[in-house]
């Protein structure tokens, strides 16, 4: 992401137009600091670099290297443990994962708008859109798809099929090398600086303009970067971004002028849910179906669920009360073994499992 030119050039002219010697900037998520630093440069009074990641450790060191420690400040946290001693003018972020919802990152840029920025501030990107064209790609699909009833080693892996069809893949024009059976839809418009909510429910309809099979859609996202738009369709110079492809559990043939509906479902951390209609056929599919579902585990995810308490969770219990008591990680691994030998085949083991939580959550 560091390297990616065309990204990072339109972020620079919009950091560059928006920043002044009194602007205080946010780069939220801000890995190796390009765009915090790009900000400094511009003269910003004081930038925060904010990410969660071990990487700003490095961060601070190229801070030290470019002599910015009196206006540069890296903050180790995520936005939501944050405080900052002030509001900011500027927000700058990458908060736009594959297809625009993918990771999950929106919602945390809300929290620091709301939180964080102040009234007329500027948001870096303020707007996004979704698009979505129906395709073929004949050999992608059946590389991710009809591979799958083709054997490996004459082991018949068939079954595996309708968990494929029920995914979805991110990958490259180069990969897909999807043919546009319709003009791009838009299938939503974003304004980041006043939604509440980072999901999809949207149904559009698109007319054929090449007949053909169709094997599913490719998705990508547009955001408005400062005064241009910049766009991660297959169509156009390539950024870090990958689009997504949507497969069809059947391919189905198109006739041009046909319209058929695409309609897409993606609440926030949810499941992806994804429909298209002809007149002649329905199909539906959803990353729900990806993987096999245990019915105990579903029970588990239910409003009304009343969790009890397992052995593990009698292990957590038990490794909270000795960190409140002020225990070292020796004495703590060294008790929840002798505690629970059944879990813990080892000190090593006890020990790994207390280390990866306190690294986690402590």
């Amino acid at each position: 992401m560091l390297f990616d030119e065309l990204r990072n050039g339109f972020y620079a002219e919009a950091i560059k137009n928006a920043v002044s010697e009194q602007s205080i900037v946010l780069d939220l998520g801000a890995g190796l600091g390009l765009h915090g630093f790009i900000a400094a440069i511009a003269g910003a009074r004081k930038t925060y670099l904010v990410d969660p990641s071990p990487i700003l450790q490095i961060t601070e060191s190229v801070v030290a290297a470019n002599g910015l420690k009196d206006r540069v400040c890296c903050i180790q946290k995520t936005i939501e443990e944050t405080t900052l001693p002030e509001s900011v003018d500027v927000i700058v972020s990458v908060f736009t994962g594959n297809f625009l919802l993918t990771e999950d990152l929106l919602p945390s840029l809300f929290y620091a708008r709301d939180k964080f920025l102040r009234p007329g501030g500027t948001l870096i990107p303020d707007r996004a859109e979704m698009e979505i064209a129906l395709v073929s790609a004949p050999e992608f699909y059946k590389k991710v798809i009809e591979g799958w009833t083709e054997g490996l080693f004459g082991v018949d892996y068939s079954a595996v099929r309708q968990f494929a069809a029920n995914s979805i893949y991110y990958d490259t024009p180069e990969a897909m090398v999807p043919i546009l059976l319709s003009d791009p839809g838009l299938l939503q418009e974003m304004n980041l600086v006043t939604a509440t909510e980072a999901a999809c429910r949207n149904r559009i309809e698109v007319t054929v303009k090449k007949s053909g099979t169709c094997h599913g859609c490719v998705g990508w996202f547009n955001i408005h970067v400062g005064n241009n738009w910049l766009s991660t369709s297959p169509l156009k110079k390539q950024t870090h971004w990958r689009q997504v492809f949507l497969p069809l559990a059947e391919p189905l043939d198109l006739t041009t002028g046909e319209t058929v509906g695409i309609e897409l479902h993606r609440p926030e951390f949810g499941e992806w849910t994804w429909t298209i209609e002809t007149a002649k056929a329905r199909q539906r599919q959803s990353t729900f179906f990806s993987e096999p579902h245990n019915l105990q585990l579903l029970q588990k995810r239910k409003d009304d669920y009343r969790p009890g308490m397992g052995a593990k969770g009698r292990v957590l219990q038990e490794i909270i009360q000795r960190i409140g008591r002020g225990e070292s990680n020796a004495v703590i691994a060294k008790g929840i073994l002798q505690a629970f030998p059944e879990l813990f085949p080892s000190q090593n083991h006890a020990q790994s499992f207390l280390l990866k939580l306190i690294e986690k959550y402590f």
